[in-house]
Parts: structure tokens; C-alpha cells; sequence
């Protein structure tokens, strides 16, 4: 019902438009095309993603979205122009288009081998099919049949063939093809949308599929191939541009032979496309068999947010590596001008349409900061990665502009879970009611970057910074002190009474010690730490993360200890920790006063892990006691291990 009702309006739009002047029958083409634009969201998201990958590091947004109205004006252009292909004469075709190169084609049929016309989908490729037949020479064009609207692929074919040429079917017209070569006749082929039969080779900055037909007839059978290219001057005026031969390196392997002459193909391919980028048919997607993918990590400046972030991204660097597929990773720092802009970016992108979305990131450009926008805008992803509800409205609007599967770990604020391809939830940020749906995953910690060999090339480096850490051979222990937050505050007092036992079990336990703080640990509290650790004769390693800048501290503290204690202020420190296999002892932090009872997600994450004997939870006062039960092997915990859920999380996302 709906392809007859599509070929019913295409008939009365081409006996209509056959009535018009050129001129206005052009103007409505415009018209149409600009009608499209602000309609078709499908199309408009795959080619203002396409132009995003070719032009995103030299071309600014604004001139992305002009040239992406301008194509869809120029391809209702040439729909008119093929609704008009009946009324086209052997005069009107000379008044209207130049033809440069024509003496190429011509001697080419003196070999008496036929000839190739090879056409990448530019411009109104549709007329400069009818050149060859305008020559007088028999000509025959290759196409794919459209087998989803089999009416509307024969009311093409119909206009293809009103001026004499002759439509061969992909696969069924192949030994037709062959006959006409022998004839020495003119076949018309395509290069570009090679499929999956395709073969892959850079284009624009990344692989892409091309049709490899032509190559291997002018490699098998000698048969001359000619590349041309037809560009819209002004109105209806054209210039055809038909090159001289391909010379064909024929080594005899096959294969590597197709490559080498497609390369030869490509540059001239992505000139026009550079010079004329809105001639171009980016409505279908270029890239989609490529064997390249680039992942996009939106950093909100916090450390523990963006490990979750390269964590998940690793996991989906594996998945696509299990395909063959090369992936590459970047990141961007979001910072917004203050803190008012990033509320109401929640707020505008809840109420956002895909109307507005797609190519509309003025919202982004106004609340973030110009260097940080920029940025964001060099880059074209195929995955982008966020970590924290503060910056999920960037990833939802950035993923809708771009045409890129959105990931976001930890609960958005005001958008719905079904707004992103794929949302990450360690079980302390779980909703209250959870969808029955693969777009989630719920993890037991949060994700991280831990593992066995991570662990391994963490400590060496921390053993080649400190070289006297590989003569220790007793047992250590690793004191991980994180710092104050909204909710929570470690004060010196607190610190004193942890310091106080650590000390006392080291001593009596003939254990060494190993230390490091954060960024958020207090002025005092790192000057307790200094005056008890520093000159202590079992304490192997002092960092004090403000005054010294040790980036494989954490990974080599849980690379070498045995035994972990850490301070509950920070979930991504804990989970890293539990993570690592090594008995991992948790202290809560006293939260800061509040008028009101409210839910502490670190309280409900810490009683979890502890509960699944992934972590032992113990007051500050009892620290003392708890290390040495752990010391003795009265108390072990298991390993936390949330990868293989990612993993799979990953397989079903790509």
C-alpha cells in the first residue's frame, strides 16, 4: 500500500515537473529537497554524521550543517532532472552539459574490448549515464536491484532507459555485461558502495567498502576503464569530466592488485568530494563494513568517573577486537562555564525532540566552555563513553548529532535509561525498577581498570620509580586514604585512631607498609600521615598525592600489597581494591551533619560488597583487631570481578 502509493506520487510529480520551464521545474526540486531536510530525520542524521567524518577536523559545525542543506537542495535537483529524463534530446543534452575527456572514451573502443564508464554516486550521476548513449554508441548500465520496492525500482529503471540505454541487473546481467564487451559497447558501473562483497580501503580518514566489479573486468579481460565525474555548474548546466584510462598494475595476484588500482581511484574520488562536498550522496553509510571504530571518552574532571569511563571502553575495545575491528580511543574534557549551565543542559535536553537535535548543538556551544566545545567537535565517534549524571546530557545530545552509540555508567539525572544504547549501573545507582532490557547492565562495583597484567605493569613501574621496594621480603600492607566530599569528611581525629592501630600491626606483625593519599585528603590529614610514616622504619613508601604526583601509586600499592585497607569516602578506590584479589579491609568515613535521614549510596555499596564477602567492613576502632585476623587467614574475601559482564554488555551493544 505504501510503495503504491510512492509510485502513484512519483508518476504525478514527473508528469507535472515535464510540464514545467527547467528553471522552475528545478526551483521545485529545491523546494522538495529543502522539505526533506527539515523532515527526513533518518537521512539528515546519516549524512551530517558522514560529513562529520570527513570534514569534523577541517570544516567548523556551521559549515557542516550548510553543506548538509545544500545536498539535500542539490539531490532534489537531480530528482527533477531524472523525472525529466523523457524530455532529454541529443541538443538539450549538448546545451546543457560540457563534456570534457569524451576523445578518452572513444579511443578506448579502438582496442575493441569495450570500454568501462566508472561513477562514483556525485552529482546527477543518473544524467551523465546518458552520455554514451548521446555518443551513439551502445551502452549499458550495471545497478542493484531494489528488491524491498520492486514497482518503484522498474519506474526508475523506466527513466534510465527512455534515452536508450540499456539497465543490467547485478548478478543476473553479468553475463550480458560480458557479451556487450565483446561487442566493444560502453558499460556504465559504480565504485563507490561496494557492500559487504566490497572491498575495504581508506577513504576519507577510514576504510570503506568499494565495488571492485570494474577492477577485476579490466585486470581479467584488459577491458579500458575510464573514471568520470559530472559536477552542477550553475541551474541546469553540467560539466562532465571523463579521465584517461587507468594504467592497471597486473602482477598476477589478484587481490593485492584490486587494492592497488583502487588506490590509484580514491585520491581523485576524495579531491572532487573536497572541492564539492554537497554533490556528494551521503545518505547511505559509508563506513559501516569498515574495520576501524573510534571511541569517544567525555571526561567530567573527576579520576574515579573517568577510570569507570576507560574501563568500560576497554571492554568495548574487546569486543570489537573479537570482530576484527581496530578501534581507537580520545578523550575530551567537558567543562561547562558554571555550574547553573550544566542544570540546565539536563533540563533543555529532556525537552529536546529529534527535530532539534540532530546538527543543533548550539545548546552545547552556549553552555560549555568555547575550548572545551571545540574540542568535543574534532572529533567524529562511533561510541561515545561518560561517566557521572553531570555530563550524561552531553553524551545524549553529542551521541544524536553524531549518529554514535551512546554509554553512559551511573544513573543520568533527568533522562530516561531508554535514551542511551547502553547504561551501566553499579548496583549501589540501581533504580528502583529495573527494565528487562539489554541496554542495561547492572555491575557489583564500579567498573575499573583492574586486572592481573594491569596490576603487574602498575607495580613495576611503581618498583622502578622506588628501586628499594624490590628487596622487601616480608608481607605488605597497602593503606589506600582518600579525603573529604559533599557527604563525607575524614578528619585528622578520625585518621589518628587508623594510623594509631596500623602502626601497632606493623610493628608486631613484622609487616612494611605502603602509603598513599588522594587529591581530596586534608592538608592535616597528610601531615599526620607525614609525621607518623616518614621516618618509620616498617613503612616502605610515603605518597602524599598534593605534594607528589605518582600516577601508578594506586595500581602499584595493589600490585605489591597482600593485605588493602581503604578509607570508604571513594566507591571507584574501593571497588579497585576488591577488584585486585588482595584481602580488602574498608573503613567508613563519618559523613558530614545533616538535618535530614537521607540514603547514602556509599553506605548501601559498602554493606553490599561486604554481605557478597567481596570486601570486610569494620568500624575505625576495630581496624586494628580485623588486620590481624586477615594476617592469621581467620578472614578472606573473594576477588571482585565485573569484566565478563561488561564484556557481554559490550558484544550485544555492537
Amino acid at each position: 500500500m505504501i510503495e503504491n502509493l510512492a509510485y502513484m506520487i512519483v508518476r504525478v510529480l514527473g508528469f507535472f515537473v515535464c510540464l514545467l520551464p527547467v528553471s522552475v521545474a528545478l526551483k521545485v526540486g529545491r523546494g522538495l529537497g529543502l522539505l526533506a531536510y527539515y523532515l527526513d530525520i533518518k537521512h539528515k542524521t546519516i549524512a551530517y554524521s558522514n560529513l562529520k567524518v570527513a570534514f569534523a577536523k577541517s570544516k567548523s559545525l556551521d559549515e557542516i550543517k550548510r553543506i548538509t542543506k545544500k545536498l539535500f537542495k542539490n539531490y532534489g535537483q537531480n530528482l527533477i532532472e531524472l523525472l525529466r529524463l523523457p524530455l532529454m534530446t541529443k541538443e538539450k543534452f549538448n546545451h546543457f552539459i560540457r563534456i570534457e575527456g569524451k576523445e578518452h572514451i572513444l579511443n578506448s573502443l579502438t582496442e575493441n574490448k569495450g570500454a568501462i564508464f566508472l561513477a562514483m554516486h556525485f552529482g546527477s550521476w543518473e544524467l551523465a549515464s546518458l552520455s554514451c548513449a548521446m555518443f551513439g554508441h551502445p551502452y549499458k548500465v550495471m545497478v542493484k536491484p531494489q528488491k524491498r520496492f520492486t514497482k518503484l525500482d522498474d519506474l526508475l529503471n523506466y527513466y534510465r532507459t527512455c534515452n536508450g540505454s540499456v539497465v543490467l541487473s547485478r548478478g543476473i546481467g553479468t553475463r550480458d555485461m560480458l557479451r556487450s564487451l565483446q561487442n566493444n559497447e560502453i558499460i556504465g558501473m559504480v565504485v563507490d558502495q561496494g557492500g559487504r562483497d566490497g572491498v575495504l580501503v581508506p577513504f576519507l580518514g577510514r576504510q570503506a567498502s568499494m565495488s571492485v566489479g570494474a577492477i577485476r573486468l579490466g585486470l581479467r579481460y584488459g577491458v579500458p576503464i575510464c573514471f568520470s565525474i559530472i559536477m552542477r555548474k550553475e541551474g541546469p548546466f553540467h560539466h562532465l569530466k571523463i579521465h584517461p584510462p587507468l594504467v592497471l598494475e597486473n602482477t598476477g595476484d589478484t587481490e593485492k592488485d584490486i587494492v592497488t588500482n583502487l588506490m590509484k581511484i580514491i585520491p581523485m574520488m576524495e579531491e572532487y568530494i573536497q572541492r564539492y562536498p554537497d554533490e556528494y550522496m551521503w545518505f547511505y553509510k559509508i563506513w559501516k563494513y569498515s574495520k576501524q571504530a573510534h571511541i569517544l571518552i567525555l571526561d567530567d574532571g573527576r579520576t574515579g568517573h573517568l577510570r569507570q569511563s576507560q574501563a568500560t571502553s576497554e571492554s568495548i575495545q574487546q569486543a570489537l577486537g573479537e570482530r576484527n575491528v581496530e578501534s581507537s580511543v580520545s578523550m575530551v574534557k567537558v567543562e561547562f562555564k558554571n555550574k547553573l549551565c550544566s542544570s540546565l543542559l539536563s533540563f533543555f535536553s529532556y525537552l529536546t525532540t529529534p527535530l532539534v537535535y540532530q546538527g543543533r548543538l548550539e545548546l552545547l556551544k552556549l553552555l560549555l566552555k568555547s575550548v572545551s566545545f571545540g574540542a568535543m567537535m574534532s572529533h567524529k565517534a562511533d561510541f561515545i563513553v561518560s561517566c557521572g549524571s553531570s555530563i550524561a546530557a552531553v553524551n545524549y545530545l553529542l551521541a544524536n548529532d553524531q549518529d554514535a552509540k551512546s554509554v553512559v555508567i551511573l544513573k543520568p539525572t533527568l533522562l530516561s535509561l531508554r535514551k542511551f544504547d547502553l547504561v551501566v549501573l553499579p548496583q549501589h545507582d540501581k533504580p528502583p525498577q529495573i527494565p528487562d532490557d539489554h541496554s542495561l547492565v547492572i555491575t557489583r562495583g564500579a567498573p575499573n581498570l583492574i586486572t592481573q597484567e594491569y596490576l603487574k605493569e602498575q607495580s613495576q613501574l611503581l618498583v622502578n620509580h622506588f628501586s628499594h621496594l624490590k628487596f622487601s621480603q616480608r608481607s605488605r600492607l597497602g593503606l589506600l586514604i582518600g579525603g573529604d566530599t559533599k557527604e563525607y569528611q575524614l578528619s585528622e581525629r578520625q585518621m589518628r585512631l587508623v594510623v594509631n592501630q596500623i602502626v601497632e600491626v606493623i610493628e608486631a606483625s613484622n609487616v612494611d607498609l605502603l602509603v598513599t593519599s588522594s587529591r581530596r585528603t586534608s592538608e592535616r590529614v597528610e601531615n599526620l600521615l607525614f609525621r607518623e610514616f616518614k621516618k618509620h622504619p616498617r613503612c616502605q613508601l610515603l605518597i602524599l598525592a598534593n605534594r607528589q604526583n605518582v600516577a601508578e601509586a594506586v595500581g602499584g600499592i595493589l600490585g605489591l600489597a597482600d593485605i588493602v585497607v581503604v578509607s570508604g569516602d571513594s566507591i571507584s578506590m574501593i571497588s579497585e581494591a576488591a577488584s585486585s584479589g588482595k584481602e580488602t579491609i574498608v573503613f567508613p568515613v563519618a559523613k558530614r551533619r545533616k538535618f535530614l535521614k537521607r540514603f547514602y549510596k556509599h553506605d548501601h555499596f559498602i554493606d553490599q560488597l561486604n554481605i557478597q564477602g567481596h570486601i570486610i567492613a569494620v568500624d575505625s576502632k576495630d581496624l586494628g583487631h580485623t588486620i590481624y585476623d586477615v594476617v592469621k587467614g581467620k578472614i578472606k574475601t573473594t576477588p571482585l570481578d565485573d569484566n565478563p559482564v561488561l564484556l557481554e554488555a559490550a558484544r550485544y551493544l555492537i
